[in-house]
């Protein structure tokens, strides 16, 4: 197993830049279905507790993103 993960982020946004890393939601997706694998092999509260949370800030991140298409500024470095 590795010892540390390195995450190359999205540098710019992806309509000038194209893809060229990762968005939070990637990293969080990805520790999410890591943890639920763990978490089904070594069940406890705390695990459960945690893949709530993580859901919970997708879910956030995706709201984040709605209301930015919404606005219009959704692939832009606006507010």
């Amino acid at each position: 197993m590795s010892k540390y993960v390195q995450v190359k982020w999205q540098d710019g946004v992806i309509s000038e830049n194209g893809i060229n890393g990762a968005q939070v939601n990637d990293v969080l997706e990805v520790t999410l279905k890591r943890l639920q694998a763990l978490n089904s092999i070594y069940p406890c509260r705390e695990n459960s507790i945690t893949i709530t949370k993580i859901e919970e800030a997708i879910m956030w991140q995706n709201k984040r993103t709605k209301d930015r298409v919404k606005r219009g500024v959704e692939g832009t470095n606006q507010d």
